[in-house]
């Protein structure tokens, strides 16, 4: 065997399955999506302990694939009009600032005006348990609809947690909605 063939053989059986499993992670990043806006989505991975593009869309969403480091399987798209403010959250997780504290320091950005939050945004989120197989419909939904500022009055939903929609952080820069399925 020649050695250019046997250097395209081991770079198929080394280099495929890294091909393969690259793109099954994009397409299951983009499953929180509608199915009209999938094909068009940015998809970022991470990739070492940062989020790198993986895919360059030319839609309005971006992507976040799974973390393959955790066991339960979590992808989320947003609007790109939220990418600052979702930026600035994985800088903050990377500096070990995670949950509501990351929430309530991005909100005091908002306020300082070091940090953009758009007049509205949208966010789809996708949950399934540890070793999932793919199924779209045994996986939990969560839309999330940002809002700042506006309060229960002004949207006309509760403030605490039920069967349908109800608004996190009311009158707050980070005011949003939740809506499960």
């Amino acid at each position: 065997m020649s050695r250019r063939v046997w250097t395209a053989a081991a770079a198929a059986v080394f280099f495929l399955p890294r091909i393969a499993s690259a793109q099954s992670e994009v397409e299951r990043a983009v499953l929180p999506l509608p199915e009209t806006e999938r094909a068009g989505a940015t998809v970022m991975a991470i990739e070492g302990s940062e989020y790198v593009t993986v895919r360059e869309g030319s839609g309005t969403f971006v992507c976040l694939a799974d973390d393959p480091g955790t066991e339960r399987f979590h992808a989320s798209c947003y609007h790109e009009s939220l990418e600052p403010y979702m930026a600035r959250g994985r800088e903050l997780r990377a500096g070990g600032i995670e949950g509501r504290e990351s929430v309530m320091k991005r909100a005091e950005e908002i306020e300082a005006g070091s940090l953009d939050m758009p007049e509205m945004g949208l966010l789809h989120q996708l949950f399934a348990q540890a070793g999932w197989d793919g199924d779209v419909s045994t996986a939990t939904r969560l839309t999330v609809i940002y809002v700042p500022y506006k309060t229960e009055a002004d949207v006309g939903v509760p403030t605490s947690r039920s069967a349908g929609p109800w608004m996190m952080f009311p009158g707050q820069p980070v005011a949003h909605i939740m809506i499960p399925g």
